[in-house]
């Protein structure tokens, strides 16, 4: 099978890691207009506007569209043959297309490093991600930092691209010491792998009062306790397979990729400040815990998310791709 991979921003931090996952899938070329030479051709999502005139002119190429962000790109995206996505929240919302879809969660090409535990008069609690989430996290996770603070001595280390923060951002937990590192390739195993703790926080703040908004009689049984959340479709494990390829145990959001990997002795999910306060206090208090949890999700990576893993049940997909194609034209 020969396989080409175009993208017009090979810099973009998502074409980078899906080029370094691919970099040893066999038959695979990088860079190449030469399309007639392929089976299969994968471009990222932001040359969706490049597949129409891609497949009038090689009608027998076998078009791929990685990592559909958006549902701007629908209209392009029902002319490729298949989708990759990376996450159960994408592949629930492209179901839409119709097209066969393959899940392939991308991640920063890091080592798997392991990690020690030890008892710390300090530990440290690592993020990283966008300002976003950050920004978002003042509502649940920063109040069950800033009391957790009050307790034992916390350093919450964030990673992003931007200015450092000044302290006055909502999402700034006081009694807790903040260090900022602007991102960079090298900060996963510099930065990060130092943290002892790794959280997840991912959902979207949205007004709650829309709950009550009906026209229904009994408002949809709408209680207090009720929950309502609100994530993006481009959600992923990813942020959480950082973590576990660097042995650190992570505290997560309630969102559906955490919850469907953060299972039992793999580690938290949380929503409430209550919830985020006992999940991330069981690990300051129990360095063992937190050396289990690393374990267990690093091995949960290394069986699921490793890019040889990945890769072999991508070629399985491809082929079964170019099979039925067979089979149609025949028929």
């Amino acid at each position: 099978m020969k396989i080409v991979f175009n993208t017009t921003q090979p810099h973009a931090a998502c074409s980078q890691m899906y080029m370094d996952a691919f970099r040893n899938l066999e038959g695979i070329t990088f860079f190449d207009n030469n399309l007639e030479k392929y089976q299969v051709g994968l471009f990222m999502t932001y040359d969706h506007n490049l597949i129409s005139s891609v497949k009038s002119r090689y009608p027998n190429l076998k078009i791929g569209l990685i990592d559909p962000r958006s549902y701007r790109v629908m209209q392009d995206a029902s002319l490729c043959d298949f989708l990759v996505v990376d996450s159960i929240e994408m592949e629930d919302f492209w179901r839409c297309s119709k097209k066969p879809i393959f899940r392939y969660a991308e991640y920063p090409e890091i080592p798997y490093i392991q990690k020690k535990h030890t008892k710390k008069d300090t530990v440290s609690i690592g993020y990283h991600g966008n300002r976003i989430h950050l920004e978002c996290m003042s509502q649940n996770v920063t109040p069950a930092l800033e009391r957790l603070g009050l307790l034992y001595n916390l350093e919450l280390v964030v990673t992003y691209n931007g200015p450092s923060p000044t302290g006055r951002e909502k999402w700034y937990p006081k009694n807790v010491d903040v260090r900022h590192i602007k991102w960079n390739r090298d900060v996963y195993v510099n930065t990060l792998a130092s943290c002892d703790i790794g959280i997840s926080p991912n959902n979207m703040i949205h007004d709650k009062n829309i709950k009550s908004l009906t026209s229904t009689q009994n408002k949809f049984n709408y209680s207090e306790d009720d929950y309502s959340l609100r994530f993006k479709m481009p959600s992923n494990p990813g942020r959480i397979i950082v973590f576990g390829k660097l042995g650190i145990p992570v505290v997560a959001d309630f969102y559906p990729s955490a919850i469907q990997y953060l299972q039992g002795d793999a580690g938290f999910v949380a929503h409430h400040t209550d919830g985020w306060f006992y999940s991330l206090e069981q690990l300051i208090k129990s360095h063992t815990l937190r050396s289990q949890m690393g374990t267990n999700l690093q091995n949960l990576v290394r069986n699921k998310f490793d890019y040889q893993v990945q890769n072999t049940k991508f070629i399985n997909f491809l082929e079964k791709i170019l099979t039925d194609n067979k089979e149609s034209n025949t028929v």
